[in-house]
């Protein structure tokens, strides 16, 4: 292993667990002020403000960027222009294969093609071998999984409603890598919840019924009760029943863009449920 990304195996063995609202690690200043600055500064990450989301698509596929088939999002650029310039939301449940409790309509873009040498060896150490076994003994997971960890950027309207994740993941993290300090007081941020009393059974049914897959519920069925929005900072948790979490955005992304790397290891011996939990 590099020298040079051991403070963040450091960092990561000495976090402390929060158990509110549910299990997980929570560090902020993950990343040096040296590998940050990088990032901050690519222009591959910092992008320069646009006239439209025209311009902005343009620019992001040929920075390197391509539209991801993804929860909460369309990959399709028409139907996204579509919505986005009509601004309208009488026929936006055409779009979404989900149910009625999704409330946006997205795009996100994974970077494919990366050019700065720096930035490669940081997402290659993300998705290494060594990275994934420290998060494997963090976690306690003992079952065979692989990690993937890529650079998002996301589009106004991507929302993901409250969800604990489906079973066959094993982690899910999250580090804020955003460009300028204002986002931290945008409601761009990914929310940690707990169901309202009236339907904290719904905690109770996924533990009894394995055969069903965990499923998005509407936002009016929680409350936030922390949110990750401190930027160079990691949310990472191991997917059980209580681990509802969402984001919905809606903001300005033509001056800037909410960008985070985005991680999962996932089981390799599991597949998803096809049963959904009824959502009413």
């Amino acid at each position: 292993m590099s020298l040079e990304f051991k403070y963040i195996i450091d960092k990561i063995q000495d976090a402390e667990f929060f158990e509110t609202p549910f299990k997980h690690i929570y560090i902020e200043n993950l990343l040096s002020d040296t590998h940050l600055d990088i990032l901050k500064n690519s222009d591959q990450i910092k992008l320069p403000p646009q006239s439209t989301t025209e311009e902005l698509i343009t620019l992001l596929q040929a920075k390197g960027y391509k539209q991801q088939s993804f929860s909460g999002c369309t990959d399709s650029i028409k139907s996204y222009l579509e919505w986005y310039n009509n601004q309208s939301t009488d026929n936006l449940f055409s779009y979404h294969n989900s149910n009625d409790s999704v409330e946006g309509f997205g795009m996100a873009w994974r970077l494919q093609t990366i050019q700065s040498p720096e930035i490669i060896s940081l997402i290659r150490f993300l998705n290494s071998n060594v990275f994934h076994l420290v998060l494997k003994e963090k976690f306690e997971l003992h079952e065979p999984t692989n990690v993937t960890t890529a650079i998002h950027k996301y589009l106004t309207g991507y929302e993901i409603s409250p969800h604990p994740d489906i079973r066959s993941k094993a982690l899910t993290y999250l580090i804020n890598i955003n460009t300028e300090e204002e986002t931290e007081g945008m409601d761009i941020h990914t929310h940690l919840l707990r169901f309202k009393s009236e339907h904290s059974s719904v905690y109770e049914f996924w533990q009894k019924n394995t055969n069903v897959e965990r499923c998005w519920v509407p936002w009016d069925w929680c409350n936030t009760e922390k949110t990750i929005s401190k930027n160079n900072s990691l949310i990472m948790f191991s997917p059980g029943n209580d681990t509802l979490h969402g984001v919905k955005l809606n903001y300005n992304h033509l001056l800037l863009q909410r960008t985070q790397f985005y991680g999962n290891v996932w089981f390799t011996g599991k597949t998803k449920r096809r049963v959904r939990f009824p959502v009413k």
